[in-house]
């Protein structure tokens, strides 16, 4: 190989590089269909819970968008885990949506976002997963309210596939003050 000319090296390095490049955008990148997925998730489940991550931005853009202005203004939006805080946070950048907040694993380092918010709207996964996570929220906040249902347009059951988002108002505490109580680890 030492002996072949320069030219031809550098082609044979170049289509190593396309080929391997090739290989890793169909491990790490989201470029096959979703359906490709299906419901055991075999292929990769990290990858299944990604489904649907625009339709779940859109419909918390859209509930957070029927709030009042002057409710808006002083709400924040709260994640059940940091996969949904990071879909909202990196897919509804430049929307008009808040930077949402989680008390889940490290994520919960960040902060309550508006520590003096008097709303929350809730992002929570299927009660298949979260159980009946509106009864857990009545503990924080004086209402409740569903007022969306998460899913995806591939069928996927991942963890946010039938979950729920709230609007909970009358925080019993500022948000500051609950926020040490939201932190989990799971």
């Amino acid at each position: 190989m030492l002996f072949w000319p320069s030219p031809a090296r550098s082609l044979l390095g170049a289509a190593v590089c396309r080929s391997v490049q090739a290989i890793m955008a169909l491990l790490v990148l989201p470029v096959l269909p979703p359906t490709g997925i299906g419901d055991g998730h075999a292929m990769d489940s990290s990858l299944a819970e990604t489904i649907g991550w625009p339709e779940l931005v859109d419909t918390v853009r859209t509930v957070w968008q029927s709030l009042p202005p002057d409710q808006r203004a002083t709400a924040v939006i709260i994640t059940a885990d940091y996969s949904e805080a990071g879909a909202i946070n990196e897919l509804g950048r430049g929307s008009g949506l808040p930077t949402a907040v989680s008390g889940q694993n490290t994520v919960w380092w960040w902060g309550p976002g508006n520590p003096d918010a008097t709303t929350a709207v809730v992002v929570a996964p299927s009660p298949s997963v979260a159980g009946d996570y509106a009864t857990g929220l009545r503990k924080y906040c004086g209402q409740v309210r569903t007022a969306a249902t998460l899913n995806n347009p591939y069928g996927i059951h991942n963890i946010e596939a039938g979950g729920h988002v709230y609007v909970c108002t009358g925080l019993r505490q500022s948000l500051g003050e609950l926020w040490p109580q939201l932190r989990h680890y799971d």
